[in-house]
């Protein structure tokens, strides 16, 4: 089934890959972003990203490798992946862990974010 989740006014969706240093830049400026950590080897990170890619939004989409600096994954508490972090201006307003449907995902960003 190929469908489009549209969640806010834009239709907007880039899943640009970042680092650690650039998401604490993020953090610093307060932004509002979703982050979603993966590794490579992980089979439902990859299903995961096709599910975030049937939802159109404002809010920014990032990835990030939890194995590019283990350290910085720690301190956010990633156990498992994948994981989606939800920022709101700089704050950690919900964590998602393991794979869920775009429908979820779309629904947590309205309750997590858009509220």
């Amino acid at each position: 089934m190929n469908y489009e989740i549209i969640v806010g006014g834009k239709i907007f969706n880039n899943m640009e890959k970042i680092n650690s240093i650039q998401i604490k830049e993020k953090l610093d400026k307060n932004e509002t972003f979703l982050l979603k950590m993966f590794a490579v080897w992980c089979l439902p990170c990859r299903q995961l990203t096709e599910e975030l890619n049937k939802i159109r939004t404002d809010i920014p989409i990032y990835e990030f490798d939890v194995e590019s600096d283990i350290d910085f994954s720690k301190k956010l508490g990633v156990r498992n992946v994948p994981v989606l972090k939800f920022y709101k201006e700089g704050v950690d307003t919900h964590t998602m862990v393991g794979l869920k449907p775009a429908q979820t995902v779309s629904s947590l960003i309205l309750e997590y974010i858009e509220n």
